[in-house]
């Protein structure tokens, strides 16, 4: 592996058809949901408490921590592919960017969003389409009380990326090369062009991809095991898809998600205000 990448952002915003559509590039690797960043949670809470690396000099703690983690890391994928670029998707590497930046900065984060209105409709319809799901929200509340509990509950996999949001754009306009903001909008509408866009932004030539023959995925994942409104099965053609909200909030209830987040709309849907 000559270098690693992060997908971050938000669910339900095409991340993982993405990932599969880069992945078909014989140079790019690219996950499903990762489960490095728990590996490198493990190894903060050890390294804080036993008193073997507490008793190390600091800076020499810190340099040997930060280069366990940069060799693990490089031989955890190493073991999956020998292509030279990984992608690695993770919500939650949002939350580990001092980490991150730390085992290199080179490494490049795109960042994909959504119009919230379609993301709190693609969770309602998965609520409805698997009950026997355990929810992490109150499916007996009012659609309006659930659309403020998915982006208000900070456990919800809405809410817990949405409220680390702020500090990944803090980080992006100190390190902006290094970040790439992808609307799923902008991706829908023209995903050729935005694909190129992430080629050159990636210092990567531009490959063809192939949109009518989207190849399975190298990393696959049971979604049964997540025992959450979670849905990664992608299709093999790209379709393009027409906005949700319309035809299921009403003008009031858009109207709420809006003002309810106004943070948001304001610094990436300027247009809906």
């Amino acid at each position: 592996m000559q270098q690693l990448h992060y997908c971050l952002g938000l669910p339900r915003t095409a991340s993982t058809l993405i990932m599969n559509i880069l992945n078909e590039n014989p140079r790019i690797f690219t996950t499903g949901t990762c489960c490095m960043p728990y590996f490198v949670d493990a190894c903060q809470q050890r390294s804080n408490e036993v008193s073997e690396f507490i008793a190390l000099d600091k800076d020499v703690l810190n340099r040997s921590y930060i280069n366990f983690l940069r060799q693990g890391m490089r031989g955890w994928f190493e073991a999956m592919t020998d292509k030279p670029i990984v992608f690695s998707k993770s919500r939650i590497w949002s939350e580990w960017l001092p980490h991150t930046v730390a085992i290199d900065p080179n490494s490049k984060y795109l960042v994909i969003l959504r119009d919230l209105r379609d993301i709190i409709c693609s969770f309602d319809s998965l609520v409805w389409k698997y009950p026997q799901v355990p929810n992490q929200t109150t499916y007996q509340e009012p659609f309006e009380k659930r659309m403020e509990m998915y982006c208000t509950d900070t456990q919800s996999l809405l809410g817990r990326p949405l409220q680390v949001l702020p500090h990944i754009m803090e980080v992006a306009q100190k390190n902006p090369n290094n970040f790439f903001l992808c609307k799923h909008e902008h991706f829908n509408e023209q995903p050729r062009e935005t694909l190129q866009q992430m080629y050159q932004w990636l210092g990567e030539p531009n490959f063809e991809h192939n949109l009518d023959n989207i190849p399975e995925p190298d990393y696959k994942e049971n979604d049964t095991t997540y025992r959450s409104l979670v849905y990664h099965k992608t299709g093999t053609k790209l379709k393009k898809l027409e906005p949700r909200w319309p035809k299921i909030m009403t003008e009031e209830q858009s109207k709420a998600v809006i003002d309810n987040n106004r943070w948001y709309y304001e610094a990436f849907y300027p247009e809906a205000l």
